[in-house]
């Protein structure tokens, strides 16, 4: 059971803004790919939805395209950017820069291994699911110990963020679009006490 309210971290987990391959559709993993001017007025759009929700902490991937939407955040809340690389986008080894009919021509049977089973396969040589959504957990946790009872946001990657979604519900497989600059909330006194409160809010975006 939960414990009350004002017991539990609440967490806004953030999609970085739009870059030029999510436009082309292709994987970008841990390649560090900036945002497209769309991008970046996401990341102020969002900075605007935040400015009330009582944050008192910020953290972001290392990844450029998260800094680069978490810093306008800091600057509308006045808080710094603290960055941590465990919230950084799965790897997806020489799958990254490629659209999913290149991958497909190129690596058809490492393609459908990883349709397959995908907890234990590492795509293009990079991390398994089952690899990811541990950092992922371990992320989290981390926030958790750190920062008990407060808000605060976390600015990440589609991958990542979904897979950690599905473990929260007790899921295996991701199951949830995440829009670039939609916003997520997660609440919890610790790791092994959570609640998924919203998923993928883009009012802030129309």
């Amino acid at each position: 059971m939960l414990k009350g309210v004002d017991e539990m971290t609440r967490i806004y987990l953030i999609r970085h803004g739009e870059t030029e391959w999510n436009q082309a559709k292709r994987y970008q993993g841990q390649t560090d790919i900036p945002l497209t001017d769309k991008g970046r007025d996401q990341a102020h759009r969002t900075a605007e939805r935040l400015a009330d929700v009582g944050a008192s902490f910020l953290i972001s991937s290392d990844l450029i395209r998260a800094r680069d939407t978490a810093v306008p955040i800091g600057q509308r809340l006045g808080l710094q950017v603290i960055i941590c690389p465990l919230w950084r986008e799965r790897d997806y080894g020489r799958w990254e820069g490629m659209t999913r009919a290149e991958i497909q021509g190129l690596y058809p049977e490492e393609w459908q291994k990883s349709r397959e089973d995908p907890l234990r396969t590492a795509p293009g040589g990079g991390e398994t699911l089952a690899e990811l959504r541990e950092r992922a957990i371990k992320a989290l946790d981390w926030v958790l110990t750190e920062y008990p009872g407060q808000r605060g946001i976390v600015v990440s990657h589609g991958g990542l963020l979904r897979a950690l979604l599905a473990w929260i519900e007790g899921r295996d497989h991701p199951q949830h679009t995440l829009d670039n600059g939609g916003i997520s909330i997660i609440q919890g006194s610790n790791i092994t006490n959570l609640e998924l409160v919203s998923v993928n809010d883009v009012s802030h975006l129309l």
